[in-house]
C-alpha cells in the first residue's frame, strides 16, 4: 500500500488531510563524529611524541652574564650543541646572572650533580690565548658532564678548568707555609720536562698553611712516590760562589707564574706510585729539602753585647766554614735595674751535621740520661775547651751576619751556663767591636794627654824656628856660603884641568922614559933608583886623581877640611 492509497474517508465521503504514520527510528553511530576524534587522537599523540622527545629544562648560575644572549647562545660539548640558553635574568638580589636553558634529550640522562659548566670567550693570560673560536661563532657556554645524582640547577664556573675531567693523570694536595709566586696554571716539571699544572691553591682550615691542588698528567704521574719530593722553582736563581756568579733560569713560563718541580730519590726502594689525592710538603726550594732531613737538633743561647744588627732569622751557625745549624730567634734583653741591655740569639745545632749516625746512637748511650736531665756534656766539654761564639760578616756587599763558633785557647775559662730557657754558650766579641773597643780605648788615652800644653808648646817651638830661619845673620851667612861654594867650585874644575893636563904630561914622560930604560941594563944602580922614582911618581898622580874626585864631590872640604862642616865648625 502506497501513500497515495491510504486515504481518510471523512463521513461525507470526500477526501480530507492525510493521517500521519508513526515509523520507531533506529539508534547508531554517525560518522560524522569520527573525524574530531581523529583529529584529537593525532593531537594528543604530536604532544607526547613533542614532550616525550624534548630535553630538560637547566638553571644556570653565574657571576655575570657578558655574551649571554637568549635564544641565541649555545650549549656545546666536544664542540657539538646540546642546548640553547632560553631566558637571562638577573637573580632577586642582582647580584648573580640566572640563565634557563633548555637541554637536548639524548644528554638527560648525563646530566649529574658534578656536571660543570662555564662561559667560553676569548681569554688572554700568560698561559697562552684560548676561546679565539668565538670571535666569529659568538660566546657559547661549555659543557663537562660529570657522575653524581641527576640535577637540574648548576653553578657556573668563573673560569674554565685547567685540566678536563676525562683527562689521564692524578691529582694531589701540596702543602706549604707561604704560596709564594705559585699561582692557578702555574706548571709542574720533572728533571725539566712539563709533566702537570696547578690546579687551585687556597688557604687551610688552621689559616696557617697553604693548599695547593696540582695534576700530574699520565703516564708521568706513576713516576710520583710515596718517598717523592716538592719544591718550588722561581725560574731565575742566582748564586755567587768561588767559580764565580752562578745563573740558572728555567722556562719564561716558570719566571712568570713561577713553578713546582719533584723527584724520587733512586736510593729509596721502589715502590707503587701514590694513590690519587694524596698529600705531600711543598718546600721553599731544593736546598730546604736537605735541612728537612736534620731532624736532631739542640737549641742554646749566646749573649751578644754590641749590635746585632744584620743578624736576622734563619742565618746559619758555622764552624770554619761549614753549617751546622742556623738562628731561630732574635731579642732584645733589658735589665730595668742596671740598665744593661744584651741581645739573647737563641740558635738550634742540628746533631747530624756535627756526628755520623753510628756516633749519635753511641752517644746516646753513654750520655742519655744526663741529656734527659736536660744536660749537654759534649758541649761542656768543648767550652771548657775554648769553645766561643762570635758575630762575623758573611757579605760585605748587605752587611748580612752569621754566628761562628771556634775555640779561643787564649779566652779566660768559662763553663756552660745552665738556668735559662736554653743551655749559654759563652761569647766574645767580633772584629768589627774589637776594633771599635780598641779605636774608643785610643781616644781614651788620648782624652787624658794634656793636649792643651802640647799645644802651646809646640807653638812656641814653631815660633821659635820661625824667628830663626828669618833671622837677618841666617840670611846672609847663607849668602856667604853660597859664593864661597861657588869659588870652591871654580876651584875644583881649574884644579881637575890642571891635574889631567899634568897626568898627560907625566904619561908621556913615562912613555919616553919606558923606552929609554928598555935600552939599559936593569941591574944597574941607575935603573933601580929610576923604578923607584917612578912608582913614587905614579902613586903621587893617583893621590892628585883622587884629591881631584874628592874636590869634585866636596867643594865644601876646601873650607871645612875632610871632616865636613861639623869638623871645621868645632875647629
Amino acid at each position: 500500500m502506497s501513500d497515495n492509497d491510504i486515504r481518510h474517508q471523512g463521513p461525507a465521503g470526500n477526501d480530507s488531510l492525510p493521517d500521519a504514520v508513526i515509523v520507531e527510528k533506529r539508534h547508531g553511530f554517525s560518522m560524522v563524529w569520527l573525524i574530531p576524534l581523529v583529529a584529537a587522537l593525532i593531537g594528543a599523540w604530536l604532544a607526547y611524541k613533542t614532550l616525550s622527545e624534548q630535553g630538560p629544562t637547566i638553571t644556570l648560575t653565574f657571576r655575570e652574564g657578558t655574551g649571554l644572549e637568549a635564544g641565541k647562545t649555545k650549549i656545546k660539548y666536544k664542540a657539538l650543541e646540546v642546548g640553547v640558553v632560553e631566558t637571562v635574568r638577573f637573580s632577586p638580589d642582582l647580584s648573580d646572572v640566572i640563565v634557563t636553558a633548555r637541554m637536548h634529550k639524548e644528554v638527560e640522562r648525563h646530566l649529574g650533580e658534578h656536571s660543570r659548566f662555564w662561559v667560553v670567550r676569548p681569554r688572554l693570560g700568560f698561559s697562552g690565548v684560548s676561546g679565539l673560536e668565538t670571535v666569529v661563532s659568538g660566546t657559547y657556554i661549555e659543557l663537562e658532564f660529570g657522575d653524581g645524582n641527576p640535577a637540574r640547577v648548576f653553578t657556573g664556573l668563573a673560569q674554565p678548568p685547567i685540566v678536563r675531567a676525562d683527562t689521564p693523570g692524578r691529582r694531589y694536595l701540596l702543602l706549604t707555609d707561604q704560596l709564594g709566586s705559585i699561582q692557578r696554571g702555574s706548571p709542574i716539571y720533572f728533571r725539566d720536562i712539563q709533566v702537570g699544572e696547578v690546579l687551585t691553591t687556597q688557604l687551610a682550615e688552621d689559616n696557617r698553611n697553604v693548599l695547593v691542588q696540582v695534576f700530574v698528567n699520565a703516564p708521568y704521574d706513576r713516576l710520583v712516590r710515596d718517598q717523592s719530593r716538592f719544591w718550588k722553582t722561581s725560574g731565575f736563581e742566582v748564586s755567587l760562589g768561588a767559580q764565580g756568579i752562578d745563573v740558572k733560569m728555567e722556562s719564561l713560563l716558570s719566571l712568570l707564574l713561577g713553578g713546582i718541580a719533584f723527584d724520587t730519590s733512586t736510593h729509596d726502594e721502589p715502590g707503587a706510585p701514590s694513590r690519587d689525592g694524596a698529600q705531600f710538603r711543598l718546600y721553599d726550594s731544593f736546598a730546604d729539602i736537605a735541612e728537612s732531613s736534620y731532624t736532631r737538633r739542640d737549641s742554646y743561647m749566646m749573649y751578644f753585647e754590641g749590635s746585632v744588627r744584620g743578624l736576622n732569622v734563619g742565618a746559619p751557625v758555622e764552624v770554619r766554614g761549614l753549617k751546622i745549624g742556623k738562628v731561630t730567634e732574635v731579642k732584645l734583653d733589658i735589665d730595668l735595674k742596671t740598665g744593661n741591655i744584651r741581645v739573647p740569639v737563641i740558635v738550634d745545632l742540628e746533631l747530624e751535621r756535627i756526628l755520623p749516625p753510628d756516633m749519635i746512637k753511641q752517644f746516646d748511650e753513654t750520655y742519655g740520661a744526663l741529656r734527659t736531665e736536660g744536660r749537654r756534656p759534649g758541649m761542656e766539654h768543648m767550652v771548657k775547651r775554648g769553645l766561643r761564639g762570635q758575630l762575623k760578616t758573611g757579605s760585605l756587599l748587605t752587611g748580612q751576619l752569621f754566628v761562628e763558633l771556634d775555640f779561643y785557647p787564649d779566652s779566660p775559662p768559662l763553663e756552660l751556663v745552665y738556668g735559662g730557657p736554653y743551655p749559654e754558650i759563652p761569647t766574645v766579641p767580633g772584629a768589627l767591636e774589637a776594633f771599635q773597643k780598641t779605636a774608643v780605648d785610643i781616644l781614651d788615652t788620648l782624652r787624658k794627654l794634656p793636649l792643651e800644653q802640647i799645644a802651646h808648646e809646640l807653638l812656641g817651638t814653631m815660633r821659635g824656628a820661625n824667628r830663626l830661619v828669618n833671622a837677618p845673620e841666617w840670611r846672609a851667612a847663607i849668602r856667604s856660603l853660597d859664593a864661597t861654594l861657588k869659588d870652591v867650585r871654580m876651584l875644583a874644575q881649574t884644579a881637575d884641568r890642571q891635574v889631567a893636563a899634568l897626568a898627560t904630561d907625566a904619561g908621556k914622560t913615562l912613555s919616553t922614559a919606558r923606552k929609554t930604560l928598555e935600552s939599559v941594563d936593569p941591574e944597574a944602580p941607575l935603573m933601580v933608583d929610576l923604578a923607584n922614582t917612578l912608582e913614587e911618581l905614579a902613586a903621587a898622580a893617583r893621590s892628585i886623581r883622587a884629591l881631584s874626585d874628592h874636590l869634585e864631590r866636596h867643594p865644601e872640604s876646601l873650607l871645612y877640611g875632610k871632616g865636613g862642616p861639623e869638623t871645621g865648625a868645632r875647629k
